[in-house]
């Protein structure tokens, strides 16, 4: 299991339970850690998150970025 960060940004009006449930709809995804720290009307947050592979994690990216409400900093590939 290789271990990587994600940095995002999102608004109040998306649950962290359904964030946390689209994060680990995805097999192979597994949330270590979870950050978020609100600012106005918008949460910004580090995920830590745990993947079989670095398709798993390509998935996640691809999954969080189809989403309109959450907005992704430039992800590092670089496992932890």
């Amino acid at each position: 299991m290789k271990t990587y960060q994600l940095k995002l940004t999102y608004p109040e009006t998306l649950s962290v339970h359904h964030l946390t449930s689209l994060v680990e709809s995805d097999k192979g995804v597994r949330i270590q850690q979870l950050n978020i720290t609100g600012r106005g009307r918008e949460f910004v947050g580090v995920l830590v998150v745990e993947t079989a592979g670095l398709l798993h994690y390509d998935s996640l990216v691809e999954r969080l970025r189809s989403r309109q409400e959450v907005l992704l900093d430039e992800p590092d590939i670089a496992p932890l």
